[in-house]
This record gives structure tokens, sequence and C-alpha cells, in this order.
């Protein structure tokens, strides 16, 4: 038997486990060293990576040297070698498959993370650096240039992420090319707004447009238009975006996508024939049969057409649904499509798999994020250097009103139309077309007719003409429902829909669509573009991945998902009073699994919303209602498939306005009279206060029901500080106040009503403006916070009485320790509650909680 050698040990080693060990030992000791040494020399600067360890794999920007004495100087510890037990975080800008699959349990994170925090001065989540496996996929093709079909690997599936999983919401707004789009065309609306605010209102790309001369403008009509739109729309925008970092593929058909290949997950229990039928039935349940009474224009006798004669046949119409639902292939969806992939069948929407069957050299190339908002500003930008009569739509359209540019340079509409195109283009590398029309309509309609890569203009001479010959799902508003409409009362283009009356239109489709119709027809609309940044609505919506196991599960994803609203509503300063909620959930008789991994299915949709009495923009005030209406609804948390969350009556949420007075001011137009702003107090005037308070507050604005809560001597002393006369008739013989005839709303009962409604943060955002904002505070603040906090003890909400007494505390001293007058505020407010506590509970609070 051979006998294991024993260890040597007179190499000096072997206590560190071996040669390597003592190199990484040696290696680490030298750092710490130097880290201590910089400090001793005042040389280090910050501890924002305190606790951090990163190692950096591969080639960096900054490099490996530059990212260790970043981490020496700002707190870190920087690793040459991989430490799995101590190495936090791997820094990488690209990693092949092989080690994504080694570093799967680690947080790779791209090296901007540390230079963006070194700006920011703070730790930044690392979750927005994540570095992601995002290469586009080369698909296989055996020797017959045929697509080989490939199945998800079980690990592939295990390793997807579900809304009941930490940090799925980031990773799932980070990836979504509809929030992605929505948030950007938000953020371009305000910075057209901002712009036209501060603009100076000179336009220096104005005066290079004078020098253009035209031999035909002196006898061009169209100079004399009234109104002239255009309209400008990049073509085929994320793959003419995408394309610039794939040079190679331009010319060939391509498509923007998130598959990495023609993959569907291998799933036995998925139905996706179900699901085609699902939405099948769905779209034919809002086309109702009928029968109509028409003139027949040859013999002028009625004649009576079935609705569905006139329709798509429906025996192609099944072929086609049996046809895909025999697909086994990719269902993520295409964003974009070049019009190479266009001219093969492709379009939009469609799913990659039957793409991949229509066009099997079909390309795929990942989003560029970066890429779109570069662009997009730019193009904006462009715009903006001659005029700021925009209207923003989206992250690649808007809409312009020439009229006063061109009556200025006197230039004709398609000379302007091919001098922004050729500047876009030279900026961008992205090509643009544009449509010209007196109104909104028109110019889109133009633009359609113009594409790809070019203009088009429609005088007023012409409209009627033009618009006779599209279809009528060319218009705006016009989808499957109500073009299938239409055709069954056989009508497809606008010329067949003028012969209808408005009558015949507003019954059948109602007054608002029939109207539309009747109008747009005509090329008529009356729309003005919108130059403002007026939010209607803020709201955030999930129906991928959302996968629970019970309730607790949902109600964390829910509470999640509010804080993401109550994110959106402060990032635009607005605040709603109405709070909707919508949940997805698995349809009767569908599959459980779906055929879209992880994607919602075949659903039916439920919807509740509750009205509140103030505008909120406090995560838990929105987590608190949303909550209640989910369990309102009582949908078993596993059936549930997508989950939305909106805030409507929005109002600007002006911080100037949240000082005490000012707020219930605002929200409580009844007693404007009563809460004048006022100058605050001085120090002389302190004698004054108890008169100034009761010419502030009349008996009869005082809340009976809230006064006769508090303890009698507190009743005392409200009625003392107001100088108000007793009431006979008290039942304690205490004063009290009786049902006097109110003329306003009481003052003090609504404000601490208001105040009860709301949520924790709100209420420590308001005493931390109103210490900041009130150099003396307003006595009738001061009575109504005392009030407040005073009921705080009558219901046992201690916990939250100790967190605003304490916040008060802590700004008083930061910003008010010079001040008398706040120092004997803070003291009366209070004595007034250690008196409630001991009527109460007989005990004052801790010296911890105030």
């Amino acid at each position: 038997m051979w006998k294991q050698k024993k260890r040597r040990s007179e190499d000096g080693f072997e206590q560190w486990g071996g040669y390597m060990n003592a190199k990484i030992s040696k290696l680490e000791n030298q750092f710490e060293k130097e880290k201590v040494s910089a400090k001793e020399q005042n040389e280090k600067l910050s501890d924002i990576f305190y606790g951090v360890s990163i190692f950096v794999n591969g080639y960096t920007q900054p490099s490996a040297d530059e990212l260790r004495c970043l981490m020496l100087l700002h707190g870190g510890t920087y690793h040459h070698y991989h430490r799995p037990k101590k190495t936090t975080h791997i820094i990488a800008s690209a990693l092949p498959n092989s080690k994504f699959d080694q570093m799967e349990t680690f947080h790779v994170v791209k090296p901007e993370w540390i230079t963006e925090s070194i700006k920011a001065g703070k730790l930044l989540n690392c979750n927005n650096y994540l570095l992601k496996n995002d290469f586009p996929h080369l698909f296989q093709y055996n020797i017959h240039n045929q697509l080989l079909h490939h199945r998800e690997t079980g690990k592939e599936l295990k390793n997807s992420k579900t809304a009941a999983d930490e940090g799925y919401l980031t990773e799932f707004y980070n990836n979504s090319r509809l929030h992605y789009i929505s948030t950007l065309a938000s953020k371009l609306k305000q910075y057209v707004w901002e712009m036209r605010e501060t603009h100076t209102g000179s336009f220096p790309k104005r005066s290079q447009l004078l020098h253009i001369l035209d031999s035909d403008l002196c006898n061009d009509p169209t100079l004399m238009e009234n109104n002239v739109i255009m309209h400008i729309d990049m073509d085929c925008f994320f793959v003419s975006v995408a394309l610039r970092n794939y040079p190679q593929y331009k010319g060939h058909p391509v498509a923007v996508t998130h598959a990495r290949g023609n993959s569907r997950h291998n799933n036995s229990k998925s139905n996706k024939k179900f699901e085609l039928e699902f939405y099948k039935r769905k779209m034919r349940s809002k086309i109702k049969p009928r029968q109509i009474v028409r003139k027949n224009d040859t013999n002028n006798s009625n004649k009576v057409t079935n609705s569905h004669e006139n329709g798509k046949n429906e025996d192609s119409e099944d072929e086609a649904f049996e046809e895909w639902s025999k697909e086994v292939s990719s269902m993520s969806e295409i964003a974009s499509c070049s019009y190479e992939a266009r001219e093969a069948g492709v379009s939009k929407g469609m799913y990659l798999g039957p793409a991949l069957k229509l066009c099997p050299n079909l390309k795929t190339i990942p989003y560029d994020f970066d890429g779109y908002r570069d662009v997009s500003m730019t193009l904006y930008n462009t715009v903006a250097e001659y005029t700021l009569d925009i209207e923003a739509v989206s992250c690649d359209e808007l809409f312009i009103d020439c009229t006063n540019l061109l009556d200025e340079v006197k230039i004709a509409p398609l000379k302007l139309a091919e001098i922004l195109r050729r500047e876009i283009a030279e900026k961008t590398k992205c090509t643009s077309s544009v449509g010209i029309g007196q109104n909104k309509l028109q110019a889109r309609l133009a633009t359609k007719h113009a594409k790809p890569n070019g203009q088009c203009h429609i005088p007023p001479d012409r409209v009627n003409d033009f618009m006779k010959k599209l279809s009528v799902y060319d218009l705006p508003g016009v989808g499957r429902t109500i073009g299938a409409q239409l055709e069954s009362l056989s009508v497809t283009n606008c010329g067949e829909l003028q012969n209808m009356s408005l009558v015949i239109l507003q019954k059948e489709f109602g007054p608002k669509i029939g109207l539309m119709l009747y109008n747009y027809c005509r090329g008529e609309d009356e729309k003005k573009l919108n130059f403002t940044c007026e939010r209607k609505s803020v709201s955030a919506e999930v129906n991928y991945g959302i996968r629970f196991n019970d309730h607790q599960e949902a109600e964390i994803f829910i509470e999640q998902l509010s804080a993401e609203v109550a994110r959106r509503l402060k990032d635009v300063n607005m605040a709603g009073k109405n709070i909707s909620f919508k949940v997805m959930f698995r349809a009767r008789a569908a599959p459980i699994e779906t055929a879209k991994y992880l994607g919602h299915g075949a659903c039916d949709v439920a919807s509740r919303s509750v009205s509140l009495n103030f505008a909120t923009c406090d995560v838990s005030v929105i987590s608190k209602h949303v909550l209640a209406l989910y369990r309102q609804l009582n949908i078993p948390a596993n059936e549930l498939r997508g989950i939305g969350i909106g805030i409507t009556k929005l109002e600007n949420f002006n911080k100037s306005f949240k000082t005490l007075h000012k707020y219930f001011e605002r929200n409580n137009h009844d007693f404007k009279g009563t809460l004048k702003p006022g100058t605050g107090i001085k120090a002389s005037e302190c004698t004054e206060e108890k008169k100034s308070l009761s010419k502030n507050l009349h008996p009869t604005e005082m809340d009976c029901n809230v006064f006769d809560s508090l303890p009698l001597d507190l009743k005392s002393e409200i009625l003392k500080e107001y100088e108000l006369e007793a009431f006979s008739g008290s039942k304690t013989n205490v004063p009290t106040c009786h049902g006097a005839n109110h003329q306003n709303r009481n003052v003090i009962g609504k404000a601490c009503l208001d105040l009860s409604e709301l949520g924790i943060a709100d209420l420590k955002e308001m005493l931390k403006e109103w210490v900041f904002t009130e150099k003396n505070p307003q006595p009738l603040d001061v009575i109504i916070m005392k009030t407040f906090l005073s009921a705080l003890v009558l219901k046992k909400h201690l916990e939250k009485l100790c967190i605003l007494i304490r916040c008060m505390h802590r700004h008083i001293k930061a910003c008010r320790s010079n001040s008398p007058i706040w120092q004997q505020t803070y003291d009366r407010i209070v004595d007034r509650v250690q008196s409630c506590m001991v009527s109460v509970f007989g005990r004052t609070l801790s010296s911890q909680g105030v």
C-alpha cells in the first residue's frame, strides 16, 4: 500500500496552503499597506467602496491598474485573483458564454459602476450596471441552409427569473423596450417644454434658410396656405440605430428582438393552439353579426346584406390559425424589422419562429438603448435649431407647426423637409421620412405615403383625391375591430366611407368614434399641436414573469410596483387622487403553462379603483390602497399573470405648498379665508399669540368630534388658548363644542383627518418643509400639529408618534437651533403629547421617544 508522503514544511508555504495562496496573501497585504499609507498622507479621497472587493476580468476601460488605484483611494479592496469567498464584484466589459456560466452566482458589473459612483459621490446600485450576455445569436444551419431548431435547456429555464424573485422588477424594466420608449417619450416632451420656457427667441439656423434661392418660390401656391404641419418619422428606428453597430447587415433582412435564437421552451403542458383560438374568439366577439339595409345603386331597391358575407373568409382564417398553432419555435416578439424583411412577409409584432419560416436568412440583432436615446436627442435638437413649435410624440417622431417659419424665410415646405432630412441623416446616420399637410392627420398620412426615406406634401386642393384612395386601415384609430366592423358594412376605403352619413356612423360606432371616422375620411382633423407637457396619468404594469406561489409573494411584488409608481410620480413632480389596480388572471380552461415561457397567455382582466380626498405620491398610501383592492378581487395568487397600477387626476406636487397651513389651504378651498399665509411672528410678538390665534380660529370652526375625544385638561387648555366661551349643556361640565351652524368646514378637524390619511414618508417630508421654510411657526399650524399628535396618542399609534416627534426635533436642531420660537414651539407640542400620554396610559413617553 502506498503511503502518503509527509508534507514538506521547509519551503515556508504550507501554512498558507501552497505557493499561490502565499502569493495572493502577499499581494493583498501589499494593497492594504498602500491603503494605510495613502490615508496617513491624506491621499485617500473617500470611503465610497468600503466593504467592496473587486476582481477585474479581461480588458476594461479604465484599465485594471487604474481601477486598482481608484479602489485604493476610495476605500475598496482590489483582488489580483478571483477569491470566490471574498470577492464581492467582478468587473468586466465582455465575457464569453462559458465565463458567464462559471460566474452566474456573482455580481458581474461594468467598470462604469465604479467611475460613475465616484462621480456621484456615493455607491450606486450595481444592478443598473450588470453585464448582460446579449451578444447576437448566430443561428446554425445544415448543409441545405435550413435552420436547425434547438430547445432551451433545463438550466436556461431554471435560471429564468419570475416576479417572486428579488430584483426582478428592476431587471424587467431595464430590458423592456416598451418601458424605455414610453419613458424616453415623456422625457422628450418635458425637454421640449423646458426649451420653450427658457428660449431667447433666437434661431441662428433660420438665417441660413434666407440665403436659399428657389426660382419657383414666387409662384408657389403652397406658400399661401394658412396652416402647414410637418410630421417627421425615423425609418425603421430600432433597426436603423442598431445597424450602425452592424454595418455588414445593411441591405439584408434584419429584425431587432430579445431572442438569442429560434428556441422555444420544451413544455408539454402548454397549449399554443388553445391560446390562439382564445384570441380569435375574443376578437370576433367584438364584431357582432348584423343585417344592414342598403340601397342598391343600380335599381334603387333595398338589399339585405349579412355582415359576415363581406368579411374575411373564415375558412382561410381558420387554416392560418391552424398552421400557426403547429409552429414549435421562438415566441419572442419582433420589435422592428428592415424593409428587406418586410418584403419577405415579416412584420413588427410577429413571433420570431414564424418570421424565420417566412425569411430563413433573417438576421437578428439586439437592442441599443443608449443609441436610441442619442439619436432621439439629435433629432429633437436639430429641429429645435429652426423652431420650437414642436409636439413631441415619441422617441422617433414629432410634429412641427411650420407656418410661422415658412412665412419668415419664404421657403417651400418640401425644400424645408429636404434640408431637415439631410441634416438628420448626416448627424445620426439614419434616414427619416416627412409628411406635410394642413393638419396632423394629413401630415401623418403623407408620411406613410413617403416612406421609406422620402417626403410627401398634400396640397389643399388635392386632399379629397388623396383621401379617397386610402384604405380605412390607414386611418389612425382604425385597428382590427373597427376595420372588421367597417368591412361588415362593405366599406374598405375612405371613398366608400365618405358615402356614409354621420347619423349611420354614430349609430354603428357611437357618437365619438362615428364623428372621428366621418371627419378622418375627409382629411379633417381639428386637433391642434400640443406644446405643453401635461401628464394625465402615471402607471406601471408587468405582464411577463408573473408567477406566485401564495398571496405573500404577490403582495410583496405589489408593494414593489407601488414603489415604482411613487418614484415615477416624484420624478415628474406630480401626485394623484385616483388609484386604479388591474390584474390579468388565467382564463377558465386555459392551460397553466403558457406557450410563451412565463408569458401571460390566455387571460381575463379585472380592475378596481379608489378615489382619495387628497393627492398623494407616497408609496405607503399607494400600496395600502392597492393591497386593499387586490384583496377585494379575491383571485388566487397562482392564477395571476399580469399586474398594473395607475394614478390619475394628477396635480402638481409643489414642495412650497407642503407647510401645514398652505397645504390645507390648497386642499380645502372651502376655508381659504380662514387660512391666510402669514409672515411669521417675531420674538416680541409672542405675548400676542393668543390674540392672533383667536382671530384665526372661530369657535364654530372647531371640530366637535375631535375636540370631545380629547382628555378634559386638554379641552380646557385649548379653550383657554383660543379664549373661547364655555357652552352650556356639557355632560362633563367642561366647556365643549356643540352643533353650531357651520358656514365653513372646520379647519382643525379636516386638517387632522387629512393628516391621518397621509403615509409616514409624506408626513416626514411635510414636517421638514414646515421647519425649513417657515422662519417662525404659524400659530394655527402649531395647534394643528398638537391636535394631530394628541389624536395619535388616543389611537395608540405610538410608533408613528415617536417617529414624527424625533423627525421634528432633528429638523429644528439642524436649521432652527438659534430660534427660541421654534424651540418653544417644540416644547409646547411635546408637553401637549406628554399630557395626553399621562391621561391615556398613566405615564409619559420615554426620553428615547422624544
